[in-house]
């Protein structure tokens, strides 16, 4: 039989390896492609799984494929406690793990390592930005590759191996909160070359060099895989429509349409001595024989390598279905081309020829052509050695045109968007109180976005005397950006419907409200309509001016002032330090995408524990020359307008500071509880002012932490 021609003819070339291929060839000539029982080779889900376990094999990659890989080191988890809340509120120690991991990706050297997915999300992007907070290295697998320093400086000195030959990526310091604080299963996209690869590359390499020939056939990627060089190339030899023959002492490669050599017309013997052989004659195998479907299981492109399958039926012949794994990365549209011609060539091979021939011709070799006393053209599939004659059985073969005119569809790709994280933007607001809860102490807010979509958060540090303090990642990113324009001031007792300001959001993703509340340059607003004018950019209009006691701010606007939405969600509040006003504090910010800490400075002034000011001022003279202060209060916390009369007090009690002065001479002092006081015209005399003299009451509420900014009027005495 051929199988075991072509058996001695591997063991020849290549010893076992060679003679596994051989059997191989064998297989592929009488049994493979005949309908005999299909060696698929590895399954496509095996490439799904990453292993850990000593021996695993690890696949040799060619052209760009996705893989899981193998994990060949670790350091145990490496746990870290951060603790929150104190001063009043309850402490909170939080965990969070990490893991440094080396994952071997390919037996052979590989170009670069494109996208990483972790759990079926992207870890790293096609541009090597990377989504999660971790080092990234790659080692090529070239024989002289050096030790990585990380491996070198964990293990013993001359106990840690460089894996040369060996392409694999190592994770430094692999941030696992997103990942349940557990190893996520990793798959990777390799780059062993950008283009499709020639099936012919792939495989002379399994053989050593014992196959050679040329192929049309190409493939995107594909990854090699099997116990020996048969298993290793087996699931190719299944799908393409390409055939093995002995050529010069080795095995060559041929596509069906390829011309193969030469026809030959061989000449049947009726007899050999006293034996007599049958005539030559044509057979027709049973139609039930032959499957009326093949499949073809592959990794699309398209779909971010994800598996598909490929299917062709064609009616009126068997009951039976196919099905192959191809670990190959092939489009849609290859795949059925595939499918349809070795359905085509299963029925097509049922028609079978066989004759006798003398001994002597030794020019035969399975995969020949061979024309028949009709003239129509077979290939050999199997030269059986009897006593004086050999028996030739043929096959009918496809050749000349094989193009495959149906549709294909690879189906929906459903990917994690690539976005990059960009720069990371920081503002730092010393923010008053938003709630109805009163915080009792400062309340430094950190708003932080990045200039790209992708941006997720980073990580804060406070400067301090001694150096930095973690205070752990920033909130959810804040829709932020820059004023176009400058906004013109106006009166914080009105409605602003007359100014408009444009402002340009840092990139197209964000999205701003139609109306809500804002900081523009320490100036808190609200605005009640925001019209889109794209490219992220909006115009907005309707102000109420000054909130929070910001009306200082008001007038100082300029083009070029930061923007900053403000939502709860999006503000990581600054604790674990003493915020005293007056005190500078600086923020330092480090995301995915910033090459250096990104840094943001405030001057506290402690908003939200400090009293607002007293508003609607107002001095009334009496009949006798005296005069009447009045205000408003204004609490510092909004619990609501509950009876229509006034606001409920927050600090301890009422009270309020009264300076008089005059020519920058105070004249008095005054401690007050309620929201006046009289200054009678016996008092104003001992102030001996000189007739229309400036006088200037300064009013200040008093609160449980500090004194509110001046209400301030003037009177002429």
């Amino acid at each position: 039989m051929a199988t075991l021609v072509l058996n001695a003819v591997g063991q020849k070339i290549g010893g076992p390896i060679g003679g596994a291929i051989g059997s191989l060839v064998g297989q592929r000539i009488d049994q493979t492609i005949f309908g005999g029982k299909v060696r698929e080779g590895p399954r496509l889900t095996e490439l799904d799984i990453q292993l850990s376990s000593y021996g695993s094999e690890i696949p040799a990659i060619f052209g760009v494929m996705r893989v899981a890989g193998t994990v060949i080191w670790a350091t145990d988890l490496i746990e870290r406690r951060t603790k929150s809340g104190g001063k009043g509120r309850p402490s909170t120690v939080n965990y969070s793990y990490s893991v440094s991991i080396a994952v071997a990706v390919s037996s052979r050297p590989i170009k670069s390592i494109g996208r990483i997915w972790a759990e079926g999300n992207l870890l790293r992007g096609a541009g090597g930005d990377l989504k999660v907070d971790t080092q990234f290295r790659f080692h090529a697998g070239h024989k002289d590759q050096p030790l990585d320093p990380l491996i070198a400086s964990a293990e013993a000195t001359g106990q840690c191996p460089a894996y040369r030959g060996i392409a694999y990526a190592v994770f430094e310091d692999l941030q696992l909160a997103d990942y349940g604080n557990r190893i996520p299963s990793l798959t990777f996209e390799i780059f062993e070359r950008a283009t499709s690869v020639p099936i012919e590359t792939i495989i002379a390499d399994a053989s050593a060099g014992a196959i050679a020939g040329e192929s049309a056939e190409r493939v995107a990627g594909y990854a090699m895989s099997g116990s020996d060089g048969r298993a290793a190339i087996a699931p190719l030899l299944a799908v393409m429509p390409t055939i093995l023959r002995p050529k010069s002492g080795g095995l060559e490669l041929l596509d069906w349409q390829s011309p193969g050599g030469a026809t030959l017309n061989i000449v049947p013997v009726a007899s050999e001595g006293s034996q007599r052989f049958d005539r030559p004659a044509r057979a027709l195998d049973p139609a039930h024989l032959v499957p009326h479907a093949l499949a073809i299981r592959h990794y699309e492109p398209t779909r971010d390598f994800q598996a598909g399958i490929q299917r062709v039926q064609r009616n009126g012949l068997g009951r039976t279905s196919r099905q192959v794994d191809l670990p190959a990365a092939v489009d849609a549209a290859s795949a059925l081309r595939l499918a349809d011609l070795q359905l085509l060539q299963a029925q097509r091979e049922r028609d079978s020829w066989t004759a006798h021939v003398a001994v002597g011709e030794d020019k035969m070799h399975p995969g020949d052509w061979v024309a028949d006393e009709t003239g129509a053209r077979w290939r050999i599939t199997e030269l059986e050695h009897l006593r004086g004659s050999i028996k030739v059985t043929a096959r009918a073969w496809m050749s000349g045109d094989m193009l495959s005119t149906l549709p294909a569809s690879p189906g929906r790709n459903i990917s994690t968007p690539d976005m990059p994280a960009g720069e990371t933007r920081l503002v730092l607001i010393d923010l008053p109180v938003l709630d109805t809860v009163d915080p009792g102490k400062p309340q430094l807010a950190v708003f932080a976005a990045g200039t790209a979509p992708g941006w997720r958060r980073a990580a804060l540090s406070v400067q301090q005397a001694n150096g930095l303090l973690d205070t752990g990642p920033t909130a959810a990113p804040a829709i932020m950006g820059s004023a176009l324009t400058a906004l013109p001031p106006h009166t914080p007792d009105l409605i602003d419907s007359r100014n408009l300001l444009e402002i340009e959001l840092l990139h197209d993703a964000m999205e701003l409200p139609v109306s809500g509340l804002c900081w523009l340059e320490n100036e808190i607003l609200r605005y009640g309509s925001a019209v889109s004018l794209g490219n992220a950019r909006y115009r907005l209009t309707q102000w109420q001016r000054g909130c929070y006691a910001t009306e200082a701010a008001i007038g100082l606007h300029r083009a070029g002032d930061r923007f900053v939405l403000l939502q709860p969600e999006t503000a990581r509040l600054i604790e674990g330090i003493d915020l005293v006003p007056g005190m500078s504090v600086a923020v330092e910010a480090l995301g995915l995408g910033d090459s250096a800490p990104v840094t943001a400075t405030v001057e506290l002034t402690s908003s939200a524990t400090r009293p607002l000011a007293p508003i609607h001022g107002s001095i009334t003279r009496h009949g006798d020359g005296g005069l009447d202060i009045a205000w408003v209060r204004r609490p510092r916390v909004d619990l609501g307008w509950r009876d229509g009369v006034d606001q409920p007090i927050v600090e301890e009690r009422e009270q309020y500071a009264v300076t008089l002065s005059a020519n920058g001479q105070i004249l008095a002092n005054r401690t007050v509880y309620v929201g006046t006081v009289t200054i009678s015209a016996a008092e104003l005399a001992t102030f001996d002012l000189p007739p229309q003299t400036a006088m200037i009451a300064e009013i200040r509420q008093s609160g449980r932490f500090a004194q509110s900014g001046p209400l301030t009027l003037t009177v002429a005495i």
